[in-house]
């Protein structure tokens, strides 16, 4: 009697038990599903339009998409986590968290009206040095802000009260929509660089307007905030999402503005290689969407033992997974990018692994920066990615090759920012074992 398929349940047992033994793992699951659906049509949406519009005309909408993802992780992913990361904190406490999630609104709104209007203000600056004289990516970039601020609002409320499902779902929904109307736009032959923008910027809003439900219900009435508890976080969590979105955004545009009139097309080639090496920046979406929430909530009842496992399976989670994409990168890096945006689209590995190191290093740095937000160090993760960043527009100012420059720059900021924001998390880690004692 053969005894396989008693062993493959043994296998499968025990790796069901070692799932459920880490509870972060059941809760990434459904954003995980979401993430890969947008990851999936924002790739898509890139491949699209880089073969409707070539590489020249591609540049300007790469660089939009560059600027929009942006402005949505420094404006309003800084929202999402305080709004997260305090109303898991209270629930953990056993206090609704309405008072957070109305402030947290008007910060957003106050935000992209602010935003918004400096992108106006800017628009021929913007038009001439990002957009290569397509002006009407200008106007569609404010659009696209008020998407971004509400999906994050809303992402702040799902992710603090747990309802990761429906978490996931506005991110599938947003990605399919990124899929279906640049598809459409193919299929009539559209070549309208404005037409591929309005595809990119309609997706978050018709995301949140078909995901929201009633997200009242998800705040619950609590003990007041006033702004002085809430606004100054907020800010200095802004000042560090702007730095740390330098070091991982500012290398494409980089790119473009540094290029020669004879280098357009080469500049799109690596801005392309740059999006490429981005991809495992979506599965550190899934991994802060429950892994800030939980460590804030642990936080809050003093479980340091409990603090510092989780911690260590994140670190290890995301070390593995950047480090398998390294390797890809080494392995078909070449191919995966021709394959993604088309045959005019040549890069080298030596070229595509450097960016895949440094995006690697990037990921890593967000989980120690989740981690100081999470203890409420605000301050520590500002300095982290300022001295980065600081890094990065340094290095840039070293002449060389352009694709080695700004990739030499991306890595070193990287680095230096992982190095920093470790240092501020272990100093933090003995300041808590000292008060312990």
């Amino acid at each position: 009697m053969s005894t396989e398929p008693a062993a493959s349940s043994g296998v499968a047992s025990r790796l069901a038990a070692r799932w459920h033994s880490v509870p972060l793992l059941g809760q990434l699951g459904p954003v995980a599903l979401g993430l890969v659906v947008l990851g999936l049509g924002s790739f898509a949406y890139l491949s699209v339009t880089g073969r409707a519009l070539g590489p020249t005309a591609f540049a300007p909408v790469a660089t939009l998409w560059v600027l929009f993802n942006g402005a949505g992780l420094a404006l309003f992913q800084p929202i999402e986590q305080e709004l997260s990361r305090a109303t898991a904190s209270r629930r953990a406490l056993g206090q609704g968290g309405r008072p957070v999630l109305l402030k947290a609104v008007g910060y957003a709104v106050g935000a992209t009206v602010v935003v918004g209007g400096l992108v106006l203000a800017f628009s021929g600056p913007l038009t001439d040095q990002a957009f290569n004289g397509a002006g009407v990516l200008v106007p569609l970039l404010v659009l696209g802000l008020v998407g971004l601020a509400a999906e994050h609002v809303l992402r702040g409320v799902f992710g603090g009260n747990e309802r990761f499902s429906r978490y996931g779902a506005q991110l599938a929904v947003d990605g399919a929509l990124r899929v279906v109307v640049p598809l459409v736009l193919m299929l009539v032959a559209a070549r309208e660089v404005g037409a591929f923008g309005l595809a990119l910027v309609l997706a978050p809003l018709l995301a949140a307007v078909l995901t929201a439900g009633r997200p009242g219900t998800l705040g619950q009435p609590g003990p007041p905030l006033p702004w002085r508890d809430i606004a100054p976080h907020l800010l200095v969590l802004t000042g560090a999402a702007l730095l740390s979105q330098l070091i991982i955004n500012a290398a494409p545009i980089a790119a473009q503005l540094l290029a020669r009139p004879d280098e357009a097309e080469a500049a799109g080639i690596f801005i392309s290689a740059l999006v490429l090496t981005r991809i495992p920046l979506f599965f550190f979406g899934a991994v802060q969407a429950a892994f800030l929430p939980s460590l804030a909530g642990l936080a809050a009842v003093g479980d340091r033992h409990g603090f510092g496992r989780q911690l260590r399976q994140v670190v290890l989670l995301v070390s593995a997974v950047g480090g398998l994409f390294v390797l890809v990168m080494a392995a078909i890096g070449p191919f995966a990018l021709r394959l993604l945006y088309g045959d005019e689209f040549v890069a080298t590995r030596t070229e595509l692994v450097p960016l895949a190191v440094a995006a690697a290093l990037y990921m890593v740095a967000q989980v120690m920066a989740q981690t100081l937000i999470a203890l409420r160090a605000y301050p520590a993760a500002l300095i982290g990615w300022a001295a980065g960043s600081a890094v990065f527009m340094l290095a840039l100012l070293v002449p060389s090759q352009l694709e080695l420059r700004v990739g030499a720059a991306f890595l070193a900021g990287s680095l230096v920012s992982l190095v920093t924001l470790v240092l501020f998390v272990r100093a933090r880690e003995r300041r808590l074992t000292e008060t312990d004692r």
